[in-house]
């Protein structure tokens, strides 16, 4: 698909465990890979489409190379991107999300609740984000 625009979409899903992971621990790092694969998968599927997808949870690899980053440090990372988004794909719901969307809306940026509310609206006008 090709676009004038190259129309970029701020992946935002939840990271952590919803579950009580107090009990096991491990949970804390599977559940994170998990909910990783989910937005990879929907920033690949929006990417095959043409679309240009930014996924916030990836920033970890950077925190990787410092070493010492702080949860601020990758906020700040994710809503500089998020301020430059033409559009938000919501693929589940956290704390973290429901802050992404806050911004999101106070940036006039619109929100869509999964790939096929996103795609709906594209098939319907794509002249809407383009």
């Amino acid at each position: 698909m090709t676009r004038d625009k190259k129309v970029r979409v701020y992946i935002a899903g939840a990271l952590s465990s919803k579950q009580n992971t107090s009990r096991n621990p491990s949970r804390v790092v599977t559940d994170y890979i998990q909910n990783l694969n989910r937005m990879c998968e929907a920033a690949s599927e929006l990417r095959m489409l043409g679309y240009y997808p930014y996924v916030p949870g990836l920033d970890f690899m950077l925190g990787l190379v410092d070493g010492d980053w702080e949860e601020d440090d990758y906020r700040e990372i994710g809503m500089a991107f998020l301020e430059v988004c033409d559009a938000m794909c919501v693929i589940s719901e956290s704390w973290g999300v429901i802050r992404e969307v806050a911004v999101a809306r106070q940036l006039n940026i619109p929100v869509y609740y999964g790939i096929d509310a996103f795609m709906k609206v594209q098939g319907a006008n794509e002249s809407v984000l383009s």
